[in-house]
């Protein structure tokens, strides 16, 4: 693998993939504003089917069958699921396959605003990234729902703690860029 070139396509922004009129419209304040109101939007009609999956086998509902690592364990929240619980974990599923681009193209453009007061443009892939091990796991739950086999449960979780290791993983280098930033202005006051 030749690390240099990927190197440089890291150090490129992800909007410089796109046509140059509709980068603008993404970077922008209005762009970023309908970014936003799309992934809230999506995340709440998500949240609504998954909150019906709260039960005594999965406190904390879909995400209980995120963190199942082990067959056993999916298959005890699985087990604790009637047919109206699995048609909401598949919708609300669904829904997530909408929300990970939204917010993994929400939170590059974000990176992208922040990169032009001198943050590399890398940290703008680090949620572009995790939407699309989001989308694995969603398909991978869903191939485990459908199948009702909980041998797809490890690998499903492994997409599941990739997501989440790579956006916390984001935030905390926006945290620390945005902080950096803050000083910089604040010394040369």
């Amino acid at each position: 693998m030749n690390t240099g070139r990927m190197r440089l396509f890291l150090d490129a922004a992800p909007s410089s993939l796109l046509p140059p009129a509709l980068a603008r419209v993404l970077l922008g304040g209005p762009g970023l504003l309908l970014l936003a109101g799309l992934a809230l939007a999506l995340g709440e009609s998500m949240r609504a089917h998954s909150d019906a999956l709260v039960t005594p086998t999965a406190p904390l509902g879909i995400l209980s069958l995120q963190f199942a690592c082990g067959t056993d364990a999916a298959q005890v929240i699985l087990a604790g699921w009637d047919v109206a619980a699995l048609a909401h974990a598949r919708t609300s599923l669904y829904w997530d396959m909408a929300f990970a681009p939204a917010y993994g193209i929400l939170l590059a453009a974000l990176s992208e605003r922040l990169a032009s007061g001198g943050t590399r443009p890398g940290l703008a892939w680090l949620p572009l990234a995790a939407a699309a091990a989001d989308g694995l796991e969603n398909f991978l739950h869903l191939a485990l729902l459908s199948a009702g086999v909980p041998t797809i449960a490890p690998a499903a979780c492994t997409a599941a703690l990739l997501k989440w290791g790579l956006l916390s993983s984001w935030l905390a280098a926006a945290t620390a860029a945005g902080l950096g930033r803050l000083w910089r202005r604040a010394r040369r006051r």
